[in-house]
């Protein structure tokens, strides 16, 4: 895995909340627009925003969002055909985020 990804992967799963820093460099690295406006969509913060990314940034992927086994953590999966990613988090948008981030760690 990439230094890159393995450092925004971390800052992903450390994170509490919306942070727009790290939004920041989420539209940056995943999306390849290094000169992105300053204020790019609230990925740490919106579950809509997540989805528009999710589907831009890899196309026929499914997603589903719900609470992990104990009904406490949020949780996101992704899949495709036999592939299956799994993250739970503290918000739905970051559950998502570490689940699209370990998918494209894995194919890199």
């Amino acid at each position: 895995m990439p230094d890159e990804m393995a450092k925004l992967l971390r800052r992903v799963r450390s994170a509490t909340g919306c942070d727009q820093r790290l939004d920041r460099d989420i539209a940056r690295y995943l999306e390849d627009t290094p000169d992105r406006r300053e204020d790019p969509p609230s990925y740490t913060g919106s579950v809509g925003a997540c989805i528009s990314l999710l589907q831009r940034v890899m196309p026929g992927w499914r997603w589903h969002v719900g609470f992990g086994p104990r009904g406490i953590m949020p949780y996101a999966s992704l899949s495709k055909g036999t592939v299956r990613r799994e993250a739970m988090a503290s918000t739905v948008p970051l559950a998502l985020l570490t689940a699209l981030l370990e998918v494209r760690a894995e194919k890199r």
